[in-house]
């Protein structure tokens, strides 16, 4: 079973920030890693866009699976850090919401339902979708036209 997401756009994600906020990125490297929404590459990403257009990120971290507690309660935010960017699915969101209470947290996705990981398609297909999203079952997140293949075995290590 694979939480299945795509990533809000870029322009997004940075309207619902000020350059005065301190962010941390926390980085799930389970099913959001599969959808490319999460994971090594993609918080390397999201940093390296940040820094260039004059946010200030403090941290980054990658977890195992962010939808489990004992894996945010790893994670050491720098005092500094006022808001954190979190890459991973809407269960991962509402745990970092409740071991982050302190800070604002921010999705960097969406949540489209629950899918399978199929590395012949190289993404994780959409089987039973949260409301909303009825049209998007069948589909490989990410699509055929992404270029940065996960690599076959899974997760970045």
């Amino acid at each position: 079973m694979v939480s299945v997401s795509r990533p809000v756009p870029y322009e997004e994600i940075v309207s619902n920030l000020s350059r005065e906020e301190r962010l941390a990125i926390i980085s799930c490297n389970a099913c959001a890693n599969y959808c490319r929404t999460g994971g090594r590459r993609a918080m390397m990403s999201m940093s390296s866009d940040l820094k260039a257009d004059g946010y200030s990120v403090v941290a980054s971290q990658v977890v195992p699976k962010a939808c489990v507690l004992s894996n945010l309660r790893e994670v050491a935010l720098p005092d500094e850090a006022d808001t954190v960017l979190l890459m991973a699915c809407v269960s991962g969101l509402r745990a970092a919401s409740r071991m982050f209470s302190g800070r604002r947290i921010v999705s960097t996705n969406v949540t489209l339902g629950i899918g399978y990981y199929d590395a012949s398609r190289k993404g994780s297909v959409l089987v039973s979708p949260y409301p909303g999203y009825q049209g998007e079952v069948g589909k490989a997140f990410p699509g055929r036209n992404d270029t940065d293949a996960i690599p076959e075995g899974g997760a970045d290590r």
